[in-house]
This record gives structure tokens, C-alpha cells and sequence, in this order.
């Protein structure tokens, strides 16, 4: 069991004060937007006599304590707001900035500080002195009536003493006589019994004795028992004493923020600390208490707030009154409570669950068929939990668009939505997005209002464990599928934004002192999709059943506490969860203190003698360095630190059944190889006979590329490889093995993640071969596969489609689509029929990925055009119970999409025409929310954007020239639509703009708003863009329709600052934007002033959020700039991110996977040597199954681009995708004193791709020589990408030729390559040629001719052996030739430019420039400890060698 909880301190955010109970009753008058009542607060106080509440935008008219009047100051936060700073000091964007900072910083520590003041001074007197004097006279009663009762018994004893004397003396006398007689007659037996009657007596007294000392204990013991009791009593008297009842009359009229009144509706929201704004409170999310809530509202109104419904009263007023009472028993924060009043229709669930649903009239119907899944959620969350709905009654309300903050808003009890969420029967698109969105407010009732977060640093928490509840339903009720899909594509999110301080959960920077801001915006969501993937991995690690016993424990109502934290849920999961404590306690700081995922590059390389394969690890993380390391010392654990915890596993799919190894540790080096043995083998190898008109190096033009490229991937048992296929862990993937084992992979494999892995990869190959085509056309087609998978498809052929491959992804999904939708006999499109939904999407997807597709010239092919004219022209939905609105707004949307070229402008009016029809048509019958129109304005924006005007400027003046010299009437026509499109776009604006008008639907006016600030930025630029926002804002009526505008706003400044600009934006337009921040309309829209604060963070290349920023005073510019300097220069070393998580088809360079000086003969073999030697060769070969027909220059040009991009150790940006014969010479993995074999050739299988060219790699044949006898030979070949090789012509002739210097080396003893260093990681050092034993190098080298004449034998026939034996002659017959001219041209002793490649297979040859003077660096006989370098790229690679001293 867990351990029982400490209990802090009482003790609140009001002035000491904590909170009891709280009692709300307010009478709210519609017609005068008007709130009037008052608001009870049971409080227990601190030692001093006041306390301090929350209270704005409301007019306060008296507060009692206790009954008495009490004096208090009340200092209104929003009438503070009008009185701005001048901005005096604003004068570029970084001081904007800084001022953006200090003024949001100063607005949100004054809203989080108490403005309510109140003193209990006098009530506490008046009170403390009635008790007194009522105790005082009771105790005086009490003695008055103990002293008469004493006197009257000492009266009554005297007056009966002196009647009774008499009487006595006579009976002494009588006694006396009598006791003479009996002394006479009394014998010797009396005399005996007499005795033992003594002793009885005795044994009485003694007995007497002992149970006296036992009541004298038990008295004792009940005397402590009562002090202790009286201790209690006192202490509780105390508390008793302390606790006051305050009550607060106010009154709130036309309120702008915390409740809003919009026609006949009142609704609250649950911004950042707004609750105040309605009733005062301490607004703490820590401070919580009960509620008692009573609302009194119009007879024709209802009044849905927190809690169970008690009962309602009916006034006797003219015109009467109804009054909601309301009880929450719960204790919750102030932000939680909410009050909705409004005619609305309530629908109670049909399936017997305690739910309310309610909304207006129009959208009665909707919500009908919105919530007939709902019961399916309830019931899935009660039985995972075991426990029943925490509130009661659960109640959904839903309200117009323009009516709410936000699309959700949340209370106890209840939930506030926006009517879009709402789905019609007919409509197919909203219904998933829909049910997830509303089990996931269910899920919030449970984690983050019921159970609450102890502190601030632990709301992620319950935000990841509504989540993960979420991720529950969507799997038990939407599939498996979607549920991977979508938490597959969330991880890639994290992976690809979890690059700052800002991220990290359970930091107190990132948390408690951003005031509540990092649930906001982008930042907000990741952080939520972050804490889901956070606990899905602990979940992973303990199991479902003891994850869920831990759930169960935290929400079961015999729990003390209603708050959790993070170190209590880490207890629970050491001892529920039985994990370890060593691995909690590297988990929750690595995961949740600190910011960052792990990014894993792997590459595999097959030993078919071993029949092993070797897996080449580089680890690195996604979270930059920090220059100011110092200034968050509780933050961040940067790259390259401890790592991560836990152990990756890698799934091999080998030809004889699927295997798991579980040997991939997340924490360790940087590099590393880890080995994989195989359990299947390979199949003895047929050489096929060469067929006639082949060429002599074995490949056939007629032959499909991906079998030369992939054919040494069938010598090896393995079909595909996946890491941590279940996704156990959060952690950016990048994979690289043969394209036939992603197509493999893609047919194969039935998990959704798996084969849009494959996808991701196959659309960004550098050459496609019709093999890959093939492969995602078959997918496309398979019904049987997921929906979602087969819509990447569909967009991955569009890609790949060029004029290489004849534009066949274009043709394959023409075909896809005309076979399900076309009517074979006239080939026209068939009447809707949405009847497989899945199949509805996919085809749906369709024609926004046909308008993708380009030709040479980047325009759209004319067939697309036309194809997507022709689905407009003729759809019909006759018959069609679903609606088309969505099928057509998809269609709509292709259009914008559309380049327009020479070939296609002719088509652009007949395309205007149909979405000039389709608006004319939606608006005459409005369609389902606007969505058509929306549509249709988008598309028009894309399309007036895409019609550069300064094209069509110059292309009319010189038709026009034209047509005034040639008198020809037909340029004079060409010239005059050629002015026509010119004058589109402002036709365009014009047609827009109506749509703005308060008439129209909401969405519609948004939309009609963000797409003419789109247009001002293309037409006058960002300046511009920004004041025609600050004018929509303030014309703006709706909270959210601000937002909204902010946040599209926000979105084009981070696409277009230029940060080399300090022009951008004028003066003006920044000071415009500050008074914006500061104002009354940003006060009451918490989420339109965060969103301009992050405007102008943007503005200065800074991040948009607060974290960083000091949190009181903001620096000078000065230090700003400074700061930001030394960021810029610390992040330049740090590679750029690519894709999170999906598998990235770029390839690092060599060394940045394995150490690159690693021996061995053979380009195509991992060597198994580390044995070091002074001449060092580097062959980087090109593969068998490139192109041949590639000219000399242009081949050695691309080797030279590549060669540039791979001497390096950071990450190429350029790479697009992988190929398939890259080896990596590894180091092997053993005993570091072992001796190792330098001349075994082992054959592998290749797999660690590069995406512009394929190379592989070795260092070999090491021998000890003198300084004036070294040679050095460096040989380079690649295959790169075609189109890039025109425009690398000229660049390589002067940007990668090494140049040698020889004077600066001969002075400085040793060896040092400084232009390409490497290494060897950890035990992986290689050993002294001195080492060996010359016997067992006599042995070996006799075992090792052995195998090469074998070898050779074996390769007569191998037209890749054949190829290498040629390169080779024409190798030294090139380095004879260059090395006479070299002697005859240049004389140079100080630098000698190496001799640029001229032969045919595009070969990089250095020489010596004289034979006096050898260019080969020399290595020293010790080992040398190689570093993998990590600088960018340079124009000039230098090598620059040192002779050593000759061993004697």
C-alpha cells in the first residue's frame, strides 16, 4: 500500500487564510445584464486579523464578518489597465520585445496578487468579549448555587445534635447492664470464633487495599484521557475562534470578461484566473473548497451550474422567479465553477446514465445524433476506473460559435462546448473528431477537476492521464488503428517541438513561473501530447493491469486526499507497479524535469559468414544547448548527458519467422554497434548468365533499377527491421536499410505505423524506380488496409510523380479513382454513393492529391486540371443519403492547390466559374456551418496569390509592344488577359469582402478576415498585414473571433520574419501592438494577449513564450542582445531537425554513426580490424546498379557536392532519402586487448542509405614506411542525385579542391588530419601493428591468400568485381598521367591544389605534386584517439600533415 500522506500546513493564497466553504446566490436580469447577490465564504485565519480575496470588474457595496460590518480596500485590476506606459524607450523590435515582457510579466503578478483586503479587527473584540462575559456568569451561577447547598446542610446537622442528647444518655445506661450479664455467661468457644472472625477481617481489609490502587490507576488514566480531550477541545475552540464568515454584497453589471451575455444567454468560461471577474474568490488552482450555489433567473430561462440539483423554488414576485439550488460536496478550485443561463432544450441520455444534454432549439437535431455514442465512453471510463461518475450528474451544454471564449470550456459537473462540435446525420467528416473530443472533456472530470493537482509543476499530470483515458476510448470504440495512427503522429509532433526549456513538464521554470501561460497556444499542446506519451511509456513498463490498479487507487472515493502529485504517482508506481526505484529515479528527472527526446540514427549491415547482423547506433537528442545553462540550473538536461532510461527493441522479420531483441539501450555512447544474430539463412547463391546486348558490367537498361540496386539485399535472410515497433518509448527514429526492405515492409507488415514508416521513406527516394510506384499504387488499392495509410499513399504517388517516371503516380490515381467513381460506358462520374465511409476518405483525398502533382516546368500537368474540372462539372448527389458539402469543399480546396502554367491558364476562368457558382449556390441555401463558402474564399485566395502579378505585369508589356509592332490583333487579345489576371487579385479582395459583414456566419467572416490579411501580406507585406489585424481586432466583436485572427496572425509571422531584417515592421505598428497588449479588450481575452505577446517575441526572433523571461523585471537591451548572440553562436553547432519519429530517409555521414578509421580491404565489407598502419586508403566506391550513362565532369562534380556534404560530422540538411549500398566500416565489439584479424573479408549486406548519392567506405591496406616514401591514394565515386548535378558545375571546381600544406607540417612532429578527424569510441580502440606475433601474421596472411584466390574464383563472373578491377587500371593509369603533369606544371612548395577528377566514372585521385614531396599525411605507429567531428561544412577542406620521427 502507498504511504499515507503528509499533511501541510493550513494555511491559503488569501493572506494565510484557507477556505471552507463557499456559498454563492445571485439573482441575474437578462434584459439589463445584470448580476446582483452575494457570496458567503467560510474561512479559517491565519494569526493575523485580515485576508486578502480576489475580486474585479464588479462593484462591491458592503462586507460583514461574523455579522458586523467590516472594513476592507478594493483596488479593481481592470481599472488599472487604461493607465499605459507611454513606451518611450520602444525603438527596434528586440526593445518591443523587452517591453512586451515587462508589461504581460507586471499584468500577470498583479492579477495573481489578492486586490480584496479585508480586517476583522473589531468583529474578532466583539466576539472574543461576548463568550467571556456569558461564560463569566455561568460560572458565577454555578458558584452561587454550590454555597447555598453547603449552608443548609450545616444548619440541619446542628439543630439535630441538640434535641437527641436526652435520649442518649438513658439507652448508654441500659447498655451498660446488659453488657455485665453477657461478660458472666460468655465460654471459652466465644471466645475462639471471635478470633478467626479478626482474621477474616483482616484478609478483607487487605483485599480492599489492592482494588483501592486499581481505582486509583484507572482514575489516572481517565484524567490523561480527559486532558488529552481538553487539548483537542482547546484546539478546536481555537479553530472555532478563527474561523470567520465573510459575506460579500456585490454588484456586476454589463460584465466584458469571467461571464459574457450575448442575446438571451449568460455563460461563464474558465480562463486563466477570470473567475474573480464574477464573484469574489480566492482564484488559486490550489485552494479549494465545497460550494453552495443558488441562482435566480427568469421563469422561461434555465440555470445549469456545478453539482446535483437540489431542488428549484418558485417566487411569488411579479413577474415570478425561479430560483436553481444547487450542491457540490467536492472540494474544487474557483475556476472550475461555471453558470450557463439561457431557453435551453435539455435532452436527457437514453441509455439510463446520469447525463444531461442541452442546447437551443436550431440545433436540436444535431445534438440527437451527436451523443448516441456517449453512454459507450461513460461506460468505458466507469468500468476501467471502477468507480462512478465522481459529480453526480454530468451536464453538456452547447452554445453558438460566436457566443464562446474558447471550443471547450470546463467546470465541475458540467462542460461548456461550441455548436460546432455538433455533427448532422448525413455528414460523415465530423464524426470521429467529434466523439474524441467529447470523451476527452468526460475524461477531464475525473483527472483535473475531481482528482487535482497538488501544485502547479503537477498539472501535467492529470492532463497526460486524461489523455491517456482518452487514448482508451479511441481504441476500444474507434480501433486499434486509429489509436496508433494517432499516437504515432502526436510522438513525431513531440519529437519535432521538444527542442526548448519550454517543454519540459514537471519543471518549475516551465511551470508554477509562467503563471498558468504554458497551457496556452502550440507549447500547451505539446506539453499535453508529451505527458500522454510520458505515461503510456510507464504503462509499457509495468503493464496494463498494474497501471490501471494505480488509476483505480487514485480516484476511489475512500481516498483521503482529492490532489495528487508527481512524487505520490512515482511512489505508486514503485510499489504498485513493482519498478525499480533506480530506474524511477533516472525516468522522472530525464522525462519530466528536463526538456528533449532522444534521437536514434541507426544503419544495418548483414555478415553473411557470421550470418550476423551488425547494428550501428548514433544517439543524440532533439533539445538545443543552452548558452545560459546557469540561469535554469533545475532545468534542462542537455544532449550528451545521462541519456535516457530503458531498453529499445528491435524486431527482425528474417525469412524463417519474426524475432525480438531487446538490446538497444536508450543510454550509452554516442556511438556504438550492437550485434543481432540471425536465426534464418541464406540460400545458396545462382549466378544467372548474361544476356546478349547487356552491357559488360552485368546491367541492362531494360532492367528496372531497384533490382541492381537491391539485388545483394536478397543474399541476406532478412525481409525487414523495425526499432521499438510497439512505441515504447518517445524517441525520434531514423532507420536506414535496403529500398526492397521498406517495400517489404510497406506490403508485409499489417501495422499501421510500420507502413507509413515505409511511405515516409519511399516518397522522398532521390531516383524512384517504377518498383516503389508500383508498390504504393498496390497499397493504394488494398481495400483491406487503413484508411489513413492509404490516403499517404494516394500523396506519396503524387509526389513522386515527375517527368522522370512519365508522370505514373499521376496516371495510377486518375485510374484509382475513375475505376470506383466513373461510369465505364460513357466515361462520366457516377451519382455519390458514401456507403463505405472508408472508401469515402480515401477517394475523397483524391483530387487534392492529383492538384499536388507537377511537372518539369513546377506547374501543373493540364490532365490534372482537367481531371479536377471534369469531378466539379459532374457531381452529382442524387440519391446520396450522406451529404456532399465536405466531397465538394475537398474539391474546392484541389483548386487552390493548382500551379498555373502556360499549358493550364487557359482553364483558369472555367474554374473561377464553378466556385463563383458553388458561392452563389451556399449562399442562396446556406450549406452545413459555412463550410462550402469557406472553402470557396480560401481556394480564391490561393489562386490570387499564385498569379504573380509581377509576371503578368512583364509579360503584358511585351505583348502589347508586340502588338503594336505586328498590328496583330491576336497578341493584342493575349495582352489583354494578361491584364485581366493582372487586376485579378484586387478582384478577388473585392468579392471577399462583403464577407466580412456582421450578417454572415460567423466561421465565414473569420475566415473571409484571415484570407484578406493573407492577401495584404503577399500584396504590401508584413507591415501592412499587421496594422489590417490590429484594425480587424478592434472591429472584432467576439472574444473568439479575436483569437482567432491572433492566432492566424502569430502563424504568419513565424512564416515570413526575416531575422537579417530589422524593417519588417515600422515603429508605429509595434507601439500599435503594445497599446493592444496592454488594453482593456486584451485584459478580458486572456488568449488574444498571449497570442500578441507572442507576436512580438516572433517579431524579435525570440520564441513565442514567457519562459526565460526574468520574472520581474526585464533586462536592458543591451543584455538582451548579448544573450542572444551567444544563443545564436551555440545553436549554430547544433544540427537542424528533421521529420520526428517517422523514419527519416536522410543518412548521416559516415561518422556520424560509427568511427570511419576502421581497416578493411573491401568497400563492401565491415572490417572486423583495428589494426593501424601509416598509409591510410579511402575508397568510396560507387554502386553496381547507378546509372552509367552519367558524363565525366557531371559525375565527379556530384562526387565532389557529396564528398562536401559527408566530410563532416553534423547532420546534412539536403539529404532527401536513402539508398542502398552504404557500408560502415565498424569497430568490432569485444575485448579491447583481443588481436584482430586485418585482411578477413567478410561479406555483408549494406544498409545505411544516403539520399543524394550511394557510397560506401573502407580504410585498409596500412603500412609502416618512412616519411619520403609515403603515397597517399583517395579515390572517390558517387552516384548523386540528377538534377542536382547542372547546378553543382561549377561550384565544385572551387569549393572542394583540398589544398596541402606542407611548409606549416614539417616543423611540428606528429600526425594530425585537421580538415577530417575520427575516432574510436570507448573500448573500441584499436590495437599496435607491434602486438602481433610475426608467426601468427605468417598464418593469416597464408589463410588470407588462401581466401582471396577463392574469392577471386569466385568473382570472375560478378560484374560488380568486374567494374572494381577496371576502375582500378584506369586508377593508376590516371595517377600516372596527373603526376607528370603535376611535375611539369606546378612547382609550388608551400600548397598543392589536387588534380581535379577526369575520368569517366567520376573518380577524385590525389597525388603527390613532386616525388620529393609526398602529399600523404603521416600516422603515427601509437594510437591515435579519433573524435567524430561535428563542425559545418566548409568551403575548403585543408589537410595539413606533420612527418614523424623515423622508428629506430
Amino acid at each position: 500500500m502507498a504511504k499515507a500522506r503528509k499533511q501541510k500546513p493550513e494555511g491559503g493564497a488569501g493572506g494565510g487564510a484557507t477556505v471552507l466553504h463557499q456559498k454563492l446566490c445571485l439573482s441575474i436580469d437578462m434584459e439589463n445584464q445584470l448580476i446582483y447577490g452575494y457570496t458567503e465564504i467560510k474561512v479559517l485565519l491565519a494569526e493575523n486579523d485580515t485576508f486578502a480575496l480576489h475580486a474585479d470588474s464588479m462593484t462591491i457595496r458592503n462586507i460583514l464578518v461574523d455579522g458586523e460590518a467590516a472594513e476592507f480596500e478594493y483596488s479593481p485590476h481592470w481599472k488599472n489597465v487604461d493607465g499605459q506606459p507611454s513606451w518611450l524607450s520602444v525603438s527596434c523590435l528586440k526593445t518591443a520585445a523587452d517591453a512586451a515582457c515587462s508589461a504581460y510579466v507586471s499584468s500577470l503578478t498583479s492579477e495573481s496578487v489578492p486586490n480584496l483586503i479585508i480586517s476583522s479587527e473589531r468583529s474578532v473584540k466583539s466576539t472574543t468579549e461576548l463568550p467571556e462575559g456569558e461564560n463569566g456568569e455561568k460560572h458565577e451561577e454555578n458558584g452561587g448555587n454550590s454555597v447555598q447547598l453547603s449552608d443548609d446542610k450545616e444548619v440541619k446537622t446542628c439543630n439535630g445534635s441538640a434535641e437527641g442528647n436526652d435520649k442518649e444518655e438513658g439507652r448508654e445506661t441500659k447498655k451498660e447492664d446488659e453488657k455485665e450479664n453477657r461478660n458472666e455467661e460468655k465460654t471459652e468457644m466465644e471466645i475462639e470464633t471471635e478470633e478467626k472472625e479478626r482474621e477474616k477481617e483482616k484478609d478483607k481489609e487487605t483485599e480492599e487495599g489492592k482494588e483501592e490502587n486499581e481505582d486509583e490507576k484507572e482514575k489516572e488514566d481517565a484524567n490523561e484521557n480527559e486532558k488529552d480531550k481538553e487539548n483537542e477541545m482547546q484546539i478546536e475552540n481555537e479553530k472555532v475562534k478563527n474561523t470567520k464568515l465573510v459575506r460579500v454584497d456585490y454588484i456586476l453589471e454589463k460584465a466584458e470578461t469571467g461571464v459574457h451575455f450575448v442575446n438571451n444567454v449568460l455563460h461563464s468560461n474558465s480562463q486563466i484566473r477570470r473567475a474573480h471577474c464574477w464573484f469574489p474568490c480566492i482564484d488559486s488552482a490550489i485552494e479549494r473548497c465545497p460550494f453552495d450555489l443558488e441562482f435566480t433567473v427568469s421563469t422561461d430561462l434555465v440555470a445549469v451550474s456545478n453539482g446535483d440539483l437540489l431542488y428549484q423554488v418558485l417566487s411569488k414576485e411579479d413577474p415570478p422567479r425561479k430560483t436553481y439550488v444547487y450542491k457540490l460536496n467536492t472540494p474544487v478550485s474557483a475556476q472550475w465553477i461555471s453558470l450557463v443561463v439561457g431557453p435551453f432544450e435539455i435532452l436527457p441520455d437514453k441509455n439510463g446514465i446520469s447525463v444531461s444534454h442541452m442546447c437551443l432549439s436550431p440545433t436540436l437535431s444535431k445534438l440527437e445524433n451527436t451523443i448516441s455514442f456517449f453512454h459507450d465512453a461513460y461506460s468505458c471510463y466507469e468500468d476501467y476506473l471502477a468507480a462512478p461518475f465522481p459529480f453526480g450528474l454530468y451536464k453538456q451544454i452547447f452554445l453558438p460559435s460566436e457566443m464562446v471564449v474558447s471550443p471547450t470550456s470546463f467546470g465541475a459537473s458540467t462542460c461548456i462546448f461550441s455548436v460546432d462540435i455538433l455533427n448532422d446525420e448525413k455528414v460523415i467528416d465530423q464524426i470521429i473528431g467529434t466523439r474524441i473530443k467529447l470523451a476527452y472533456a468526460l475524461a477531464r472530470q475525473w483527472f483535473g477537476i475531481y482528482t487535482s493537482a497538488e501544485e502547479p509543476n503537477d498539472e501535467w499530470l492529470l492532463d497526460g492521464l486524461a489523455g491517456f483515458l482518452t487514448d482508451l476510448f479511441i481504441k476500444r470504440y474507434l480501433g486499434n488503428n486509429e489509436a496508433r495512427y494517432r499516437r504515432f503522429k502526436a510522438n513525431c509532433t513531440v519529437c519535432q517541438f521538444d527542442v526548448s526549456g519550454a517543454t519540459g513538464l514537471g519543471s518549475p521554470a516551465a511551470s508554477t513561473d509562467l503563471y498558468g501561460t504554458q497551457t496556452i497556444g502550440s507549447y500547451g499542446k505539446i506539453r499535453s501530447l508529451k505527458a500522454v506519451a510520458v505515461l503510456q511509456t510507464l504503462e509499457k513498463q509495468m503493464g496494463p493491469d498494474s497501471f490501471r490498479k494505480i488509476l483505480q487507487m487514485i480516484v476511489a472515493s475512500t481516498r483521503a486526499s482529492r490532489t495528487l502529485s508527481a512524487k505520490e504517482f512515482r511512489h505508486l508506481a514503485n510499489k504498485i507497479g513493482n519498478l525499480e526505484r533506480p530506474f524511477l529515479k533516472e525516468f522522472f528527472p530525464r522525462w519530466i524535469e528536463s526538456c528533449g527526446c532522444p534521437i536514434m540514427r541507426l544503419g544495418i549491415s548483414y555478415s553473411k559468414r557470421r550470418n550476423m547482423v551488425e547494428l550501428a547506433v548514433s544517439r543524440g537528442c532533439t533539445a538545443k544547448a543552452d548558452p545560459d545553462s546557469d540561469s535554469h540550473a533545475d532545468g534542462d538536461i542537455q544532449e550528451g548527458a545521462t541519456g535516457w532510461p530503458g531498453m529499445m527493441s528491435v524486431r527482425v522479420h528474417e525469412t524463417d519467422g519474426v524475432y525480438d531483441h531487446p538490446i538497444l539501450p536508450m543510454a550509452g555512447e554516442a556511438l556504438q554497434v550492437v550485434e543481432l544474430q540471425c536465426h534464418s539463412k541464406v540460400a545458396a547463391k545462382r549466378f544467372q548468365k548474361t544476356k546478349k546486348g547487356s552491357k559488360p558490367d552485368g546491367s541492362d537498361d531494360n532492367v528496372d533499377a531497384s533490382t541492381q540496386e537491391n539485388r545483394t539485399s536478397m543474399d541476406a535472410p532478412l525481409l525487414w527491421i523495425r526499432v521499438d515497433p510497439e512505441m515504447e518509448y518517445l524517441a525520434e527514429i531514423h532507420f536506414h536499410q535496403p529500398i526492397q526492405m521498406w517495400i517489404n515492409q510497406l506490403e508485409k507488415d499489417k501495422d499501421v505505423v510500420s507502413q507509413s514508416q515505409a511511405i515516409a521513406v519511399l516518397e522522398k527516394l532521390p531516383q524512384l524506380s517504377f518498383a516503389v510506384i508500383n508498390a504504393l499504387n498496390n497499397f493504394l488499392n488494398d481495400t483491406k488496409a487503413f484508411w489513413r495509410v492509404r490516403v499517404e499513399a494516394a500523396y506519396a504517388l503524387a509526389v513522386t510523380a515527375s517527368e522522370d517516371t512519365d508522370l505514373a503516380g499521376l496516371l495510377h490515381l486518375v485510374k484509382f479513382y475513375k475505376s470506383r467513381r466513373f461510369d465505364a460506358d460513357i466515361g462520366l462520374p457516377r451519382p455519390n454513393d458514401f456507403h463505405d465511409i472508408p472508401e469515402y476518405f480515401v477517394l475523397e483525398a483524391i483530387p487534392h492529391a492529383v492538384a499536388l502533382v507537377r511537372s518539369s516546368d513546377k506547374s501543373s500537368p493540364r490532365q490534372a486540371i482537367e481531371f479536377i474540372l471534369q469531378l466539379l462539372k459532374y457531381n452529382d448527389n442524387n440519391g446520396n443519403v450522406y451529404s456532399d458539402v465536405y466531397w465538394l469543399a475537398a474539391m474546392v480546396q484541389a483548386i487552390g492547390e493548382v500551379e498555373f502554367g502556360q499549358q493550364g491558364i487557359g482553364l483558369l476562368s472555367s474554374l473561377l466559374k464553378r466556385i463563383d457558382r458553388l458561392l452563389q449556390f451556399d449562399n442562396f441555401m446556406p450549406g452545413y456551418n459555412g463550410v462550402l463558402t469557406v472553402s470557396c474564399i480560401r481556394a480564391l485566395a490561393r489562386i490570387a496569390e499564385r498569379v504573380s502579378s509581377s509576371i503578368c505585369l512583364v509579360r503584358t508589356i511585351i505583348l502589347v509592344i508586340l502588338s503594336i509592332l505586328s498590328h496583330c490583333w491576336c497578341f493584342l487579345h493575349i495582352a489583354i488577359m494578361w491584364c485581366n489576371f493582372l487586376l485579378l487579385q484586387d478582384r478577388i479582395c473585392e468579392l471577399i469582402t462583403p464577407f466580412r459583414n456582421m450578417d454572415k456566419p460567423w466561421k465565414v467572416r473569420i475566415e473571409a478576415s484571415r484570407v484578406l490579411l493573407d492577401l495584404e501580406l503577399h500584396h504590401k507585406g508584413l507591415d501592412a498585414a499587421l496594422l489590417l489585424f490590429l484594425k480587424y481586432a478592434d472591429e472584432e466583436k467576439t472574444l473568439r473571433g479575436g483569437t482567432k485572427l491572433a492566432v492566424h496572425v502569430l502563424r504568419i509571422c513565424q512564416a515570413n520574419i526575416d531575422s537579417s531584417r530589422t524593417d519588417q515592421i515600422k515603429l508605429q505598428t509595434l507601439l500599435a501592438l503594445l497599446h493592444l497588449l496592454g488594453s482593456k479588450k486584451s485584459y478580458n481575452n486572456v488568449l488574444l494577449r498571449h497570442n500578441v505577446f507572442c507576436i512580438l517575441q516572433i517579431a524579435a526572433g525570440r520564441p513565442p513564450t514567457l519562459y526565460g523571461v526574468p520574472k520581474f523585471a526585464a533586462p536592458s537591451p543591451l543584455v538582451q542582445e548579448i544573450s542572444i548572440d551567444q544563443h545564436t553562436k551555440a545553436d549554430s553547432s547544433v544540427p537542424q531537425l528533421s521529420r520526428p519519429q517517422e523514419p527519416s530517409t536522410s543518412t548521416p555521414s559516415v561518422r556520424e554513426v560509427l568511427p570511419t578509421t576502421v581497416p578493411s580491404k573491401d568497400a563492401d565489407n565491415i572490417s572486423n580490424c583495428s589494426e593501424r598502419r601509416n598509409v591510410v586508403k579511402i575508397r568510396v566506391r560507387r554502386a553496381a546498379s547507378s546509372s552509367k550513362a552519367d558524363g565525366a565532369a557531371s559525375s565527379s562534380k556530384a562526387d565532389g557536392a557529396d564528398l562536401r556534404d559527408h566530410s563532416h560530422g553534423g547532420r546534412n540538411e539536403n539529404e532527401v532519402g536513402p539508398c542502398s549500398s552504404m557500408s560502415v566500416d565498424a569497430p568490432m565489439v569485444g575485448a579491447p586487448n583481443e588481436p584482430l584479424n586485418t585482411s578477413n573479408h567478410i561479406e555483408e549486406q549494406n544498409s545505411c542509405h544516403d539520399r543524394e548519392s550511394r557510397m560506401s567506405a573502407s580504410v585498409s591496406n596500412a603500412k609502416l614506411m618512412d616519411t619520403h616514401e609515403i603515397s597517399k591514394e583517395l579515390q572517390c565515386t558517387a552516384d548523386s542525385r540528377i538534377d542536382a548535378v547542372d547546378s553543382r558545375l561549377d561550384a565544385v571546381k572551387d569549393q572542394f579542391s583540398p589544398v596541402i600544406n606542407v611548409q606549416d607540417g614539417v616543423d611540428k612532429p606528429g600526425s594530425q588530419l585537421e580538415g577530417v578527424s575520427t575516432s574510436y569510441a570507448g573500448t573500441q580502440a584499436p590495437e599496435s601493428v607491434n602486438g602481433l606475433d610475426s608467426k601468427e601474421k605468417k598464418r593469416k596472411d597464408k589463410k588470407d591468400k588462401k581466401r582471396n584466390r577463392d574469392e577471386k574464383r569466385d568473382k570472375k563472373d560478378d560484374p560488380e568485381y568486374l567494374e572494381k578491377k577496371r576502375l582500378k587500371k584506369e586508377k593508376k593509369k590516371m595517377e600516372k598521367e596527373l603526376a607528370r603533369k603535376q611535375k611539369e606544371g606546378d612547382r609550388l612548395s608551400s600548397q598543392q591544389d589536387i588534380a581535379k577528377p577526369s575520368d569517366s566514372q567520376g573518380t577524385f585521385v590525389a597525388t603527390p605534386p613532386a616525388p620529393a614531396q609526398s602529399a600523404e599525411p603521416q600516422v603515427s605507429n601509437k594510437d591515435v584517439a579519433v573524435e567524430t567531428a561535428r563542425t559545418p561544412p566548409t568551403k575548403k577542406i585543408k589537410i595539413r600533415f606533420k612527418p614523424l620521427k623515423k622508428i629506430g
